[in-house]
C-alpha cells in the first residue's frame, strides 16, 4: 500500500479545512436569505396594509429613517461594509487592503438584511460573498494559520458564500478562479471545492433543491435564428457600458449633497415609501421582475418603462454606500433587455413568441459578462440558477459576444474598477511599511523546479525563507523549488500588489 507523502496530506487538510469553512458559510449565509426574505415579505405586507390604513404612513417613515439611521452609524464605524464587498474581497487577497473580519461579519449580516429587507435594488451575492471571505478569514484565525493559508481559506469562503446564495456550487468555484484570482490553482481549486458544494448543501436542506429562478423548461434555440445572439450580445454590451459609466459617475453626485458620506443611504431609503405604496412589484433586488416578465409577455413600452425605473433605482441604491450587490439587479435589467430585444426580433422577423424567454435568460448572462468580464462564470451561474442546461450552447454564444464587444470599448471588469476607485491607485514610493506575504508552490507551474538565482522579483521586494514541510531555512542561489515550498516575501506595503501579481505569473 503506498504511503501519503505529506504534500498529499497537506492536501487533504485543505480539503478538511474547506468543509470547515462551507458548513459555517452556508449556515450564516442561509441565515442571511432567510432573514432578507422575511423582512422583504414584512416590509411588502406593511406597505399594503398603509395603502388600507393611510394614518401610519407617518409611523411607519419614522421606522424607515431609524433603519438608515442604523446602517449610516454601521457604515461610518466599518466603512468596508459598502456596497457589494467582492472589491474588497479582491483587494485583501491582492495584498492591498486589511480587512476586519470580525467587524464585516457582524455589521455586513445586519446592514445587508436591514437594507435588502426593507426592499431596496440591491442584491445579496455581493454580502453573501463578502461574509463567506469573512468567515473563511476567521477559521484561518482561530487555526492560527500562515497569511498564505488565510488567502486560501478567504477565497474558499467567498466561493461558498456565492453557491448558497444561489444554491449554484460550480459558479461559486468558477467566480474564485476567473473574477478573483484570474489563475487556477489545484490547492485553492481543491478547497473552494470543498467549502462551495458543502455550503450549498447546507442551503439544500433549508431551500430545497429546486433552481434559484425556477422558469420552467426551454425549447431548444433554433440554429437559423443564431443570429438573433450575435445582435443580442452587441445590444447588452452596449448596456451593460452605460451601467457601469453610471455606476461609477454615481458617488461623485452624491458626494454634491450637503450630508456627510455615511449619510447617503437615506437617500433610497426615503425613496423606498413611495415606491412601496406605489409600486410595489419594483421592491427587492429584481428576482420578481424576472419571474413576471418571464410569466406573461408585456408591451415594449412598458418593459423600457420598468427598465428606465430599475435602472436609476439600482444606482441610486448602491451608489449611496449601502450593503448590498448588483448581481440581481443586472440580472434583472439584462432580463429586461433580453424581453424588450424578444418584442423586437418577434416583430420584425416572426420568431415564435415561445423564445421569448430564452431571449431574457440569455440576457441576463449577456449582460452580467458586458459588467463583470466573467463571461464563463455568467454562463454558469445562469444555468445553474435556472436549471436549463440545454440551453448552454446560446447562451454561451450570447455571453462570448457580448465579452468581446465590451473588451472592444474598453470597459474594465467592474469589481477591479470599484477596487481601483477605493485605493485610488498602486502607490509608486515606498510607503515605509514592510510586510510579509507567503505564496505556496503549486506543482508543474514555473516556480517548480525553479532554482533561486533565476527568481527575479520587482524593485522592493525580497525572498528572505523558505518553508517546506516543517522545516524553514534561507535559500540560497541554488535552492531548487519544490511543489508545495512556501516562499516566505518580504516587501514594501505600496508594491505587494504588483509583487504577487508577478508571481501569480509564474505560480
Amino acid at each position: 500500500m503506498r504511503t501519503l507523502n505529506l504534500f498529499e496530506w497537506s492536501k487533504i487538510s485543505y480539503v478538511a479545512k474547506g468543509i470547515l469553512v462551507g458548513v459555517l458559510v452556508g449556515m450564516v449565509v442561509s441565515l442571511f436569505r432567510v432573514s432578507i426574505e422575511m423582512l422583504l415579505t414584512f416590509s411588502r405586507d406593511v406597505y399594503v396594509f398603509l395603502n388600507d390604513q393611510p394614518i401610519w404612513i407617518l409611523g411607519w417613515m419614522v421606522v424607515i429613517l431609524v433603519i438608515a439611521f442604523i446602517i449610516s452609524i454601521m457604515v461610518r464605524d466599518e466603512p468596508d461594509i459598502k456596497g457589494s464587498g467582492i472589491q474588497d474581497i479582491e483587494g485583501q487577497l491582492h495584498g492591498v487592503l486589511k480587512l476586519n473580519w470580525f467587524s464585516i461579519l457582524w455589521r455586513k449580516f445586519v446592514g445587508g438584511v436591514l437594507g435588502i429587507g426593507s426592499g431596496l435594488a440591491l442584491g445579496r451575492e455581493g454580502p453573501s460573498i463578502q461574509l463567506g471571505g469573512a468567515v473563511g478569514q476567521g477559521v484561518n484565525h482561530f487555526l492560527k494559520g500562515n497569511h498564505s493559508q488565510e488567502n486560501i481559506l478567504i477565497s474558499a469562503g467567498a466561493s461558498a458564500g456565492l453557491s448558497a446564495a444561489f444554491n449554484a456550487p460550480v459558479s461559486g468555484i468558477m467566480f474564485i478562479l476567473e473574477e478573483v484570482h484570474h489563475k487556477f490553482s489545484g490547492v485553492l481549486l481543491l478547497t473552494a471545492f470543498s467549502a462551495s458544494i458543502t455550503a450549498n448543501f447546507i442551503a439544500y436542506q433549508i431551500f430545497g433543491v429546486q433552481p434559484a429562478l425556477d422558469i420552467g423548461s426551454l425549447m431548444k434555440f433554433p440554429l437559423e435564428h443564431y443570429g438573433h445572439l450575435i445582435l443580442m450580445g452587441i445590444f447588452l454590451a452596449l448596456g451593460g457600458w452605460v451601467y457601469q459609466e453610471v455606476l461609477m459617475v454615481m458617488p461623485s453626485l452624491y458626494r454634491k449633497l450637503p450630508i456627510p458620506p455615511y449619510l447617503h443611504g437615506f437617500v433610497p431609503f426615503m425613496l423606498i415609501i413611495p415606491i412601496g405604496l406605489y409600486l410595489p412589484d419594483m421592491m427587492g433586488g429584481g428576482t420578481g421582475i424576472i419571474t413576471n416578465i418571464s410569466s406573461n409577455r408585456l408591451s415594449t413600452g412598458l418593459l423600457i418603462g420598468i427598465f428606465l425605473f430599475r435602472f436609476a433605482f439600482s444606482h441610486i441604491s448602491y451608489g449611496s454606500g449601502l450593503p448590498g450587490g448588483i448581481f440581481i439587479p443586472v440580472l434583472s435589467l439584462g432580463a429586461l433587455l433580453g424581453a424588450i430585444y424578444g418584442n423586437g426580433a418577434l416583430a420584425v422577423t416572426g420568431i415564435e413568441d415561445i423564445f421569448i424567454r430564452s431571449f431574457i435568460i440569455y440576457a441576463m448572462g449577456g449582460l452580467l459578462t458586458a459588467v463583470t468580464k466573467a463571461p464563463l462564470t455568467a454562463v454558469m451561474l445562469i444555468t445553474e440558477m435556472t436549471g436549463t442546461v440545454t440551453q448552454l450552447m446560446p447562451l454561451a454564444v450570447v455571453c462570448l459576444t457580448s465579452y468581446v464587444v465590451a473588451d472592444f470599448l474598453g470597459s474594465d471588469p467592474v469589481y477591479e474598477e470599484l477596487l481601483q476607485r477605493k485605493i485610488h491607485q498602486i502607490p509608486k514610493v515606498f510607503e515605509g511599511e514592510v510586510l510579509e506575504f507567503q505564496i505556496a508552490v503549486e506543482p508543474d507551474s514555473d516556480l517548480d523546479g525553479m532554482m533561486a538565482r533565476y527568481l527575479r522579483l520587482p524593485y522592493g521586494s525580497k525572498l528572505i525563507k523558505v518553508r517546506r514541510h516543517q522545516n524553514e531555512f534561507i535559500p540560497h542561489q541554488d535552492t531548487v523549488f519544490w511543489a508545495g515550498d512556501e516562499l516566505v516575501i518580504n516587501s514594501d506595503s505600496g508594491f505587494v500588489s504588483e509583487v504577487k501579481k508577478h508571481l501569480d505569473k509564474l505560480n
